[in-house]
């Protein structure tokens, strides 16, 4: 038996100022896995609502990986065990919790004169980096943004009506755009990427996700084994919010967790 599983897919959070909407490639995707879950039932009573009912913890620590490289699949897998799962329980949901900081290396083409790539000067100054829409840089064509791009270090927000932070410079200390809205997207929330997504508040470290299992899963005598695979190609994002000048965030990195028995 097989268990497709959409797991470790994260929110980008846009800002009410602009939408963005193109997508590129990240060589580099490093997440801070905390722990994993199996969900037996999830409320799911709004887009922020990460209940997980009758929650089975299938891995916990504090590991990184990097999803965008070929052995992530296998890094993964290794923090997860499915060893003494309860026989007979049916399992419909996953809930993973995360850190908030993660690490992206890549672009994607902003503009047609603005290839934005990730720079690792690109910093939130004294903003507060749960507020802030970061800097990228616009290279010229996509050449020249894969091979300039460096690792640069993104947060996921905290929901804000009115003090969400474009920063105007890579130092985010001249030039910024104040009094935004922020919030996470939750228009692309689905079985693939996440039924729910956690609105952390300031003070904490971790985010967490409900996803759905694309088919539920009841554990039998024999312990399953978890295959997992990543795809990167469309895992960054980008705006040119003004010419010359664009923002850049991490986006979905494709995932699935195969579980067999």
């Amino acid at each position: 038996m097989k268990i497709y599983i959409s797991l470790l897919s994260f929110l980008i959070c846009l800002s009410s100022y602009q939408a963005f909407g193109v997508t590129g490639p990240a060589t580099t995707y490093q997440i801070t896995m905390k722990k994993i879950e199996l969900c037996t039932a999830a409320p799911l009573a709004n887009e922020h609502d990460t209940t997980c009912t009758g929650a089975t913890v299938v891995g916990t620590g504090n590991k990184t990986f990097d999803v965008a490289s070929v052995t992530a699949g296998a890094e993964v897998g290794s923090f997860v065990s499915t060893a003494g799962l309860p026989i007979g329980t049916t399992f419909t949901h996953a809930k993973p919790t995360m850190s908030r900081e993660f690490t992206v290396k890549g672009y994607a083409e902003a503009d047609s004169n603005c290839f934005c790539r990730t720079e690792s000067d690109s910093t939130y100054g004294s903003v507060n980096k749960y507020y802030a829409l970061q800097w990228g840089v616009c290279e010229a064509n996509a050449t020249d943004a894969a091979n300039n791009a460096e690792a640069q270090t993104f947060y996921m927000y905290t929901d804000t009506a009115n003090q969400g932070v474009i920063c105007g410079n890579a130092a985010c200390d001249t030039g910024n755009t104040t009094g935004q809205a922020i919030s996470k997207s939750t228009t692309s929330l689905n079985y693939q990427f996440g039924k729910a997504i956690s609105d952390p508040a300031l003070t904490d470290s971790e985010f967490d996700m409900i996803f759905q299992l694309e088919s539920s899963y009841t554990v039998g005598l024999t312990a399953p084994k978890i295959e997992l695979s990543f795809g990167t190609l469309a895992a960054v994002n980008a705006s040119e919010w003004t010419d010359g000048k664009c923002l850049i965030e991490a986006y979905y990195p494709r995932s699935k967790v195969i579980i067999t028995e």
